[in-house]
């Protein structure tokens, strides 16, 4: 019995001048020989020795290595698996499975290194996956190493909303303890504050008094007056209200004098109530941080969308390191009047200091000075052995909320008066060009009437008869048409 044996194409080149078949240990041996060159540091200068040792070329050598393991695929998997065996997830497994080899030659020859290297690594990959997510929490809440919540970094207006909405926020009491009633030092400083004294624009420690220490160990406020002069109309403007009021029919027997000092008059009342009207809608908005001076990420207050009464106020140097501190808050009481609106908060449990930060802004018509303004109001109030920031930082913080105020009211002021202007502008032109196009329709049908009465006159000078003709002669009725008789 004679058997012969034809070797598989080359799936290359497609050849079956293949060497003959070998034994299964030989075939196991050039397989492990194969797996030490592949996971060598430097496979071509390995393949070069072997092939060297054995009296042979390095491309002989690949040669035969990539056909014997081409082979035992095929024996393994069959025929008709070769090309799946070579696809690209097959690769990329093999190229893992040799950094990972790799890597833990090189941890078992190094150590410390490997060590270094992994937890470098780790953090790396913590950092750029916690960054856009949280800002890099360093601690959640106060406890025996950390003053309150802090961050690494601002955290990203999409954290600070799932903590405000969180059921966990929810459940959070007052920091004051039982023995201070939500609200009550911010009440208490309302009825002293006129005794404190008044300050101008600017921050303003209050100096306690005997009777101010039993209740407060720090009161601090920031107020900014609102300049609405800059509000009033222009020059052109006010000639523009001064035409349309001259239009009324209760403003045409009033000097032109008396009708500009009234239009005056009434563009600054209306500026007046326009940024008191602009404030009181900031501080519904709860737009309190909008226009921070300096880097817009150094202080931050966020309200919830969904519950105005949660808040948390962001600070840079405030939390644990110098970084960035979270301040939980809640409303304690809001009210509204004609002229004045205030909030107030106070400070939850887990935050970085206890007391109540009040909001206001007072609308004062005080003749004895430059007349009416309008004042925004920032206080902090610490309760009597209360945890404190320094004073430095809540100067900052108090300034910095009651210039944003300030801003945010002015702008919003500015556009309503823009779109308020352009209405009135629209109007008075579209009116004066009503206006020409009646007064040139007028003109023209009185011209054609003109013209046609001077061609009239002209036709009777050149004809006497004009005017009196008369049809003459008989009058025939057509045959064959009946008569008609009107």
């Amino acid at each position: 019995m004679e058997a012969t044996f034809t070797p598989a194409p080359d799936k290359d080149t497609g050849s079956t001048d293949g060497p003959l078949p070998q034994s299964q240990r030989q075939r196991e041996q050039l397989m492990q020989l194969y797996q030490q060159i592949s996971t060598s540091p430097n496979p071509q200068e390995m393949l070069q020795k072997v092939a060297e040792a054995n009296n042979m070329s390095a491309e002989q050598l690949g040669d035969i290595l990539m056909r014997n393991v081409r082979d035992m695929e095929m024996a393994s998997g069959g025929g008709g698996n070769g090309g799946m065996m070579d696809s690209l997830p097959r690769k990329m497994i093999r190229l893992l499975s040799t950094l990972v080899l790799m890597l833990l030659r090189s941890a078992s020859a190094h150590p410390r290194s490997a060590m270094m290297t992994t937890v470098v690594f780790m953090s790396i990959l913590y950092v750029l996956i916690s960054a856009p997510r949280n800002g890099i929490v360093i601690s959640r809440s106060r406890g025996l190493f950390s003053s309150g919540p802090t961050t690494v970094i601002a955290p990203p207006i999409s954290y600070l909303q799932k903590l405000v909405d969180s059921p966990k926020f929810e459940k959070l009491s007052s920091s004051m303890g039982s023995n201070v009633k939500v609200g009550s030092l911010s009440r208490l400083f309302e009825s002293e504050e006129t005794t404190m004294g008044e300050s101008k624009d600017g921050i303003h420690i209050v100096s306690l008094s005997k009777k101010h220490k039993k209740n407060f160990s720090l009161i601090a406020t920031a107020t900014k007056k609102i300049p609405f002069e800059i509000l009033l109309p222009s020059e052109e403007e006010l000639e523009l209200l001064h035409a349309k009021e001259k239009e009324k029919k209760n403003s045409k027997h009033m000097k032109s004098e008396d009708l500009m000092a009234k239009v005056e008059e009434d563009a600054w009342a209306e500026s007046i109530t326009l940024a008191m009207q602009s404030a009181q809608n900031v501080i519904d908005a709860r737009r309190f941080s909008e226009f921070v001076s300096g880097s817009s990420n150094s202080l931050r207050f966020y309200s919830s969308q969904h519950d105005h009464d949660k808040a948390v106020l962001v600070m840079k140097k405030m939390g644990d390191l110098k970084r960035f501190g979270i301040q939980p808050l809640r409303v304690a009481y809001e009210e509204d009047g004609e002229h004045s609106k205030c909030v107030s908060y106070y400070t939850v449990a887990g935050g970085h200091f206890d007391g109540e930060i009040k909001v206001s802004v007072q609308r004062t018509d005080d003749e004895s000075s430059d007349g009416p303004s309008i004042i925004i109001s920032v206080s902090l109030l610490i309760p009597k052995n209360g945890r404190q920031i320094n004073k430095k930082m809540a100067s900052e913080m108090l300034l910095n909320i009651a210039e944003s105020i300030t801003k945010s009211t002015m702008t919003s002021a500015r556009q309503t008066l823009s779109r308020r202007l352009q209405s009135t502008i629209y109007r008075g032109r579209a009116m004066n060009r009503a206006s020409e196009k009646r007064t040139m329709a007028f003109d023209n049908v009185q011209k054609m009437e003109e013209m046609a009465a001077e061609r009239k006159r002209r036709w009777a000078r050149s004809n006497p008869n004009a005017g009196s003709y008369r049809p003459s002669g008989d009058m025939h009725r057509l045959q064959g048409r009946p008569s008609r008789s009107f």
